[in-house]
């Protein structure tokens, strides 16, 4: 746990150096973009999207740290829709068009060293009130029960749904996530310090470039205009790194989450990359080893990036898992 901490704290600072002029910089071809809809949710503004027939049952798409609701790919979504079901992918607190903690500091070194100490690091807000987000915007949609998803740290939000709101949450999806147990090996990602503040709008694309293709952890055959588009969309939605800093903050501060692992008896898939760099896959089986009569998928072609070669697999193993919430 503490690479990912470490990995947070210099994340926004990722050595752009070599990412100048690597790729063609013609601006892609502009992707559809779909209505979004705002929530009042546990207090706070959610910004969300809704998709499919509202008769059908509900799958609530929980995103990672810094990432936003258009990081769950738009085909990966089509494809549930498709599969007979409502599909709301939502932005976390403090990202996306969701509502900022403008007025909260952001972690620093001293939070490190706290971190390090065992202390309490008094974070804005905790896994908790985010996984109270999620229950929140069921509410202002009127959905007594859904399917949760999550990858990466919304993995960690969708266990914390599935276990302190169990009437609420039908099946588990955990995708590349961790139950945050103190004795799990740390990741060997390994980045460099680089101060983000004056970058140019293409300096930080090819950064998030450079970052995506870390995590995706093997040689791709991806157009290169394909890592371009999906960096430059999400920068263009919003570009907000004091939100990315405070959503770690509140995952360090909300300790491990086995006993609540142990609670969860809704059907459940874990899903774990295999080559991982920043959460081993380890993480996800002592995810699925906590939760009981869970299943645990491992792909062994996948990082800590679910792209298009990975989605059916997720999709296939994410259908089984539900339709055993309606047995």
């Amino acid at each position: 746990m503490r690479r990912i901490f470490l990995f947070a704290l210099v994340f926004l600072t990722f050595n752009a150096s070599t990412a100048q002029a690597e790729y063609d910089q013609t601006e892609p071809e502009q992707v559809k973009e779909y209505p979004t809809y705002f929530a009042h949710s546990n207090g706070i503004s959610i910004a969300y999207q809704d998709f499919g027939d509202k008769k059908d049952q509900t799958i609530l798409l929980v995103m990672g740290l810094g990432g936003q609701l258009i990081h769950w790919d738009d085909d990966f979504v089509s494809a549930l829709v498709d599969s007979g079901y409502r599909v709301i992918r939502f932005d976390n607190r403090d990202v996306g068009l969701s509502e900022k903690f403008y007025k909260e500091s952001t972690p620093g070194l001293f939070t490190g060293l706290l971190y390090k100490l065992g202390m309490s690091l008094n974070s804005p807000y905790k896994l908790s009130d985010m996984a109270a987000d999620g229950i929140g915007l069921l509410d202002h949609l009127e959905i007594k029960q859904a399917h949760v998803a999550g990858v990466s740290m919304g993995g960690m939000i969708a266990q914390l749904m599935a276990s302190n709101y169990p009437d609420r949450v039908l099946s588990l999806t955990s995708i590349m996530s961790t139950s945050g147990a103190k004795h799990l090996p740390e990741g060997t990602l390994k980045i460099k310090n680089r101060d983000r503040k004056d970058l140019s709008r293409e300096e930080i694309i090819q950064l998030g470039i450079l970052t995506l293709k870390a995590i995706y952890a093997k040689e791709s055959n991806q157009p290169e205009e394909d890592w371009y588009r999906r960096s430059a969309r999400g920068y263009d939605r919003s570009h907000y790194d004091e939100g990315f800093a405070r959503q770690f903050w509140a995952i360090a501060n909300s300790g491990d989450r086995v006993d609540e692992l142990k609670s969860i008896t809704q059907p459940t898939i874990v899903i774990h990359g295999k080559i991982d760099p920043l959460i081993p896959i380890v993480h996800g089986r002592h995810t699925a080893e906590s939760i009981a009569n869970s299943e645990f998928l491992e792909l062994e072609d996948m990082g800590h990036y679910m792209a298009s070669e990975h989605q059916q697999r997720v999709l296939d193993a994410m259908l089984r898992t539900m339709r055993k919430a309606s047995q």
